[in-house]
């Protein structure tokens, strides 16, 4: 974080999706494998679950043996509610556990205790994570939401803050900002990073309900 947030105040004019990528390592097999996934990364961030479904499967299928493609796969299937293929691939993610880097193997457990449904170990796996990767803004994005689960609310909202401060303009962040902020009973913070949404989606349209609903907006 600390680096992009160098070159941008000295005039880079790096996209914020060429900054996540950055904030990632890979045990990717070819620039190929590489290139689907960082489009898949983008598409998910920005909400467009489908889109990052399709480039996942491009890099699997380029590389059968790719874990964390696999990973995304479970992320974005279970956006789309194909949850049966959610929990295919987790665990196809976790048969090739031993050959990811640290980073991929903190991330592709924490994933499988989510879909599992172990809060505990969850928020135990994304918590060593991001301890040693600060700036790894999908493992502190996945930690707040474990985080909700065990109804950790304030510091689910500390943490998702954190992430919209580095990639302000990632759609998917913010709207988990606008709703834990709802969660917290801050409707009126809620309804802000609704609205703060150029084109929101259904989650984001929920994040606004929500908050009108707790201020008496009923109409």
């Amino acid at each position: 974080y600390l680096a992009a947030t160098v070159r941008t105040a000295l005039g880079d004019e790096t996209s914020e999706s060429d900054q996540i990528f950055a904030m990632t390592s890979l045990s990717a097999t070819s620039l190929d494998v590489v290139r689907y996934y960082s489009a898949a990364q983008d598409a998910a961030s920005n909400g467009r679950y489908e889109d990052a479904r399709q480039n996942g499967l491009k890099a699997v299928e380029l590389d059968p043996k790719f874990g964390v493609g696999y990973q995304l796969l479970a992320v974005a299937s279970r956006n789309l509610g194909r949850l049966q293929d959610a929990d295919k691939y987790a665990a196809e993610a976790l048969r090739y556990v031993d050959t990811m880097t640290e980073r991929e193997r903190f991330s592709t457990r924490g994933f499988w205790y989510r879909v599992s449904s172990d809060w505990e170990n969850c928020v135990n796996e994304y918590g060593q994570m991001i301890a040693r990767y600060a700036a790894d803004v999908v493992g502190l994005n996945q930690h707040a939401l474990c985080l909700t689960q065990l109804r950790r609310i304030p510091e689910a909202v500390e943490e998702i803050q954190r992430v919209v401060n580095m990639l302000p303009n990632r759609v998917v962040f913010r709207t988990n900002l606008a709703l834990y902020s709802n969660y917290a009973g801050n409707f009126a913070n809620g309804e802000k990073e609704a609205l703060a949404i150029a084109e929101p989606d259904a989650y984001a349209t929920m994040g606004l309900v929500f908050a009108q609903l707790g201020q008496g907006q009923l109409s």
